[in-house]
């Protein structure tokens, strides 16, 4: 069950992928899984994909390693969090993130209202640091990392207020809490919090009451509040363009589409762009590539990525979308390699749970992107967060 403020529109395209996706024919979908699990990884540099399966019971992190040539996935094992899922369907992009260097992976554990940190091996492998921390508030959904601090956006219920709150990170990766925390309104379902382009702000987002905030993050890690944007229409996860560190690229599920934002020197916000991607619907989670030319959003109401190109003067163009419905249906969080030659794609639809590997051709045509193959995800998994590691 999807936070009540999600409201009735994304319930119901959710709803209706997953219904279409019980009709799917399993034999192609066989065909690609085995596919991957036949696959030559090759030498060179080596990389993994990780995504929580977040089942009703004790949570895991599913490891996967990606050939470097083909970018298909082969899966590796589940490594267990120390904490609990809650077999729901979580709105958010970043419940897992990595270390810049690859060697750290941190992790929600919504059931249990706490996250767990985890070191990576070089062979993909994961090892839990420490036992799992607890949020400082009702189910963590989204992480945010920079240097030495960590902030997570708690989603809450009906009882308790969401709230934003930080830990020190330290070298071995145990979490110190940072004290004091912001607290938000019951009902406004924080989607994601992530760092301005040079760290020295915060960002959250509000999509159950379409706003957006901003914090000064100061030395001892306190975040101190600079101004908020709020009535935006449907703002859910964002990126910073990496060439332009004051634009905030967002990903609006009602517009919907992609709009982007000014960030000032002072924190103050201001919307300077938006283009709508009708007739996709729930345009939910972003990402983009390193060059700061491009970015592909996830249409998870319709089963599809839609790629917006970024003019030399930060306005949005929408390239073209690709339709990933043949490998999968409800498409939530995406991620590139490091290098940004693949994109991957996880789908949550019901009986069709996958990750979709797909290769980034440099065009712009059928955004950019061509389907490589598809790997199941393991039984009971309500998945949530993806990301692409390497040690």
């Amino acid at each position: 069950m999807l936070n009540e403020s999600l409201g009735s529109w994304l319930r119901a395209a959710i709803t209706g992928a997953a219904l279409l996706a019980v009709s799917l024919p399993f034999a192609s979908a066989n065909v690609r899984i085995q596919r991957s699990a036949e696959l030559e990884l090759g030498t060179g540099r080596r990389s993994f994909v990780y995504t929580i399966t977040n089942p009703d019971g004790p949570n895991m992190i599913a490891a996967y390693e990606a050939s470097p040539s083909t970018g298909l996935l082969i899966f590796l094992a589940t490594y267990p969090t120390g904490g609990r899922g809650t077999g729901r369907l979580v709105d958010s992009q970043s419940p897992l993130v990595v270390s810049p260097e690859g060697t750290m992976l941190f992790a929600v554990n919504p059931g249990s209202d706490d996250i767990s940190v985890m070191a990576i091996k070089d062979d993909g492998s994961l090892a839990l640091v420490n036992e799992p921390v607890p949020a400082r508030g009702v189910e963590p959904a989204s992480l945010a990392l920079k240097n030495n601090l960590l902030y997570v956006a708690n989603k809450g219920d009906a009882a308790n207020p969401p709230t934003y709150s930080g830990f020190f990170v330290e070298a071995t990766g145990s979490l110190t809490r940072i004290k004091r925390r912001i607290t938000l309104a019951i009902g406004d379902n924080p989607t994601q919090v992530l760092f301005t382009g040079d760290d020295s702000m915060l960002i959250g987002i509000r999509f159950g009451s379409g706003g957006i905030d901003c914090f000064s993050v100061r030395s001892n890690g306190r975040l101190r509040f600079l101004s908020e944007l709020n009535n935006q229409r449907g703002p859910f996860a964002a990126v910073f363009n990496s060439t332009a560190v004051n634009r905030l690229i967002v990903a609006d599920a009602r517009l919907p589409g992609a709009s982007t934002y000014l960030v000032s020197e002072d924190g103050s916000l201001s919307l300077a762009d938006a283009i709508s991607n009708a007739p996709e619907r729930a345009a939910c989670w972003i990402v983009a590539h390193g060059d700061g030319n491009r970015v592909w959003v996830s249409n998870t109401g319709t089963n599809s990525l839609s790629l917006y190109t970024i003019g030399v003067g930060g306005e949005l163009s929408l390239a073209g979308t690709h339709s990933t419905a043949t490998f999968g249906r409800t498409p939530f969080e995406i991620a590139l390699d490091p290098e940004g030659r693949f994109l991957y794609q996880l789908n949550i639809g019901a009986a069709n749970q996958s990750i979709n590997a797909l290769r980034v051709t440099g065009s712009i045509e059928d955004a950019g992107l061509v389907d490589i193959g598809a790997i199941a995800l393991p039984e009971r998994s309500s998945p949530i967060g993806l990301v692409v590691a390497t040690p």
